[in-house]
């Protein structure tokens, strides 16, 4: 009885790392930085892929990727903040858009891949330094191989 038990619950923790295995190499999402303390939560849509950066002690949202064909955001120049950032080799500018709302503190982005897709980088913070260490995270992100419906 106690080794059927045992077995059961290896056979259940090696479905479970599986599943983690799986969803970090299907490429839906960008690679995370090495070190990083957050997971992906993956929701598939009919033109994208929505991909939100979870902090595993906190399960706070860091920030959020949507990867899709057509570009969801339009960035503003007069929404610029900041100087220009390189994200996986493409120069780009973080923009800071009017959130009057929330209170948070809001960046976004958008990166051309060379898939011809897009990728909206979104951060929110609550706090500058917060803040200041999820755009690290988010500026080292890698879409090398992402590709919108690579499952």
């Amino acid at each position: 009885m106690q080794a059927t038990r045992s077995l059961a619950l290896i056979g259940a923790l090696l479905c479970a790392g599986a599943g983690a295995a799986q969803a970090q190499s299907a490429n839906d999402c960008p690679q995370l930085p090495g070190g990083s303390t957050a997971h992906w939560e993956v929701q598939q849509g009919p033109n994208f892929v929505f991909c939100r950066a979870i902090e595993r002690d906190t399960e706070r949202q860091a920030f959020a990727v949507t990867i899709g064909r057509e570009a969801t955001f339009k960035p503003r120049r007069g929404d610029r903040i900041g100087d220009r950032v390189t994200i996986d080799g493409s120069r780009t500018y973080w923009h800071a858009p009017q959130n009057d709302l929330t209170g948070a503190l809001v960046r976004e982005t958008l990166l051309e891949l060379p898939s011809g897709e897009y990728a909206h980088i979104i951060v929110r913070a609550t706090n500058e330094t917060q803040l200041a260490n999820t755009l690290r995270d988010a500026e080292a992100l890698h879409f090398s191989d992402v590709r919108l419906g690579s499952k």
